[in-house]
């Protein structure tokens, strides 16, 4: 009798203390929410980053503000230093790479408080800098969640493959989307150059993006109903392409979409069957990609963290093949963290970016015909 109450006690305790690790996070997200709620309403105001986008990114990157980087630097989004950073720093562990392609030490902004972190999520996004990497994000519009997350996936803001699927399940877990509201600026003509929707994108003086799509206009629409047959249309390097809705085949996007099936295998790499299966948020190109990117002024791509050559043929509608060739590359080495590479021109041999030999095939693990 003793050995059956220990064995009961043995198979209910871990279930007791699983169900009161997720009780106790949902009460720490309540909390986190309410602290932060107001702050990420207000940025949304001014610069049309969702607050469901910023609160989701808040808690996944900080882990409810108790990660080391969030709890001694303040820094509630991963944010790092970058060249022109002149403030407080923290260093720790992430995702840059040495020469010899060890982990090392990564540079992080260190803030004197959380709501100076939010204030620097908005203005790192808005930064005219990056305005080729996020600024066709604000084509979206405020209440869009799902194509916010997509969108930072794609564009890299960070290396998790499942980024934007984590953030749209604590959007929707938590409701989140009910602190969205549509979001008109004042606003200035302004070019994209490397993705625009078929919205028109705009600035305003304080260089905050905004739609020109009119609040009553806007549909909100949650993630779930992503499966319907309505896409996300962008255009990358004057190609045209889409956002996959998740669980799709190749099959079904050429029927969706008019095409041949066979085009859709020419036009995306990595792809080799009908029955082949797109992720959500993987970008599918409906035209065949071009070997350089059309962009004078934008002939380098300078890489961040663990990105590969096909993330970047992908971010400006290369062919990949085009890509590795300018750059003296092969399919079994991929650049290091903050090479330069070549969009345009073909590299002389002493030009060839810095790199590191992989595992034939690992480039290409996140491709639909490989998984």
């Amino acid at each position: 009798m003793l050995r059956i109450n220990v064995y009961k006690i043995i198979i209910i305790l871990p279930v007791f203390l699983f169900s009161n690790i997720l009780a106790g996070n949902k009460k720490l997200t309540e909390v986190y929410v309410a602290i932060y709620k107001n702050i990420a309403v207000s940025e949304m105001r001014k610069t049309g980053i969702p607050a469901s986008i910023k609160l989701a990114q808040g808690i996944l990157e900080s882990d409810l503000g108790r990660s080391d980087l969030a709890y001694k630097a303040n820094n509630h989004f991963g944010i790092k230093c970058g060249k022109d950073w002149t403030g407080n720093i923290f260093y720790k562990h992430d995702d840059d790479l040495d020469s010899s392609g060890m982990v090392i030490e990564s540079c992080f902004r260190a803030f004197s408080s959380p709501e100076e972190s939010f204030a620097a999520h908005s203005d790192f996004l808005t930064d005219p800098s990056k305005l080729s990497r996020y600024g066709f994000l604000f084509a979206l519009g405020s209440t869009d969640y799902a194509g916010w997350a997509n969108g930072l996936k794609f564009s890299g803001y960070a290396s998790d493959p499942t980024y934007a699927s984590k953030l749209i399940r604590i959007i929707e877990n938590n409701k989140l989307y009910l602190y969205d509201e549509p979001v008109a600026l004042p606003k200035q003509n302004i070019d994209v150059p490397v993705m625009v929707r078929n919205d028109v994108i705009e600035m305003d003086k304080t260089y905050h993006y905004v739609s020109e799509v009119k609040a009553s206009d806007i549909k909100y629409e949650k993630a779930k109903t992503s499966r319907s047959t309505r896409y996300n249309f962008l255009k990358i390097n004057d190609l045209k392409a889409l956002y996959a809705k998740g669980d799709e085949t190749a099959q079904e996007i050429a029927s969706r979409t008019g095409k041949d099936v066979f085009e859709i295998l020419e036009f995306n790499e990595g792809i080799s069957s009908p029955d082949d299966v797109f992720e959500q948020g993987e970008i599918i190109f409906l035209e065949k990609k071009k070997k350089s990117f059309n962009d004078e002024n934008n002939g380098f791509h300078t890489v961040e963290g663990n990105e590969t050559m096909y993330d970047i043929s992908q971010k400006y509608g290369i062919r990949l093949e085009s890509l590795l060739a300018k750059n003296n590359l092969n399919i079994n080495v991929e650049p290091l963290s903050g090479e330069k590479i070549s969009l345009i021109k073909n590299l002389s041999k002493k030009e060839t970016p810095k790199h590191r030999i992989v595992e034939k095939f690992e480039s290409y693990v996140d491709l639909g015909g490989l998984k």
